[in-house]
């Protein structure tokens, strides 16, 4: 699946320590912004990650042996 959480979470940190150093107020703000919208995509992903797994368990054919017919 395209996206890394993980990658997210390294791009808002690093928005945040940009924030930290910035000149501006309104510098500051937009990158205080674009570190939020990293996390939400890094809880986004997680939250379509976990789902695809999710669904790959109940597509996956069940292990010979497991059920028994009634």
């Amino acid at each position: 699946m395209p996206g890394e959480p993980r990658e997210c979470r390294k791009h808002a940190w690093r928005c945040a320590e940009l924030a930290n150093s910035a000149r501006s107020p309104e510098l500051k703000q937009r990158l205080v912004e674009l570190s939020r919208n990293w996390l939400k995509l890094a809880i986004e992903l997680e939250k379509a990650h976990a789902l695809l797994e999710t669904d790959e368990e109940h597509l996956s054919p069940p292990v010979k042996g497991r059920f028994r017919a009634s």
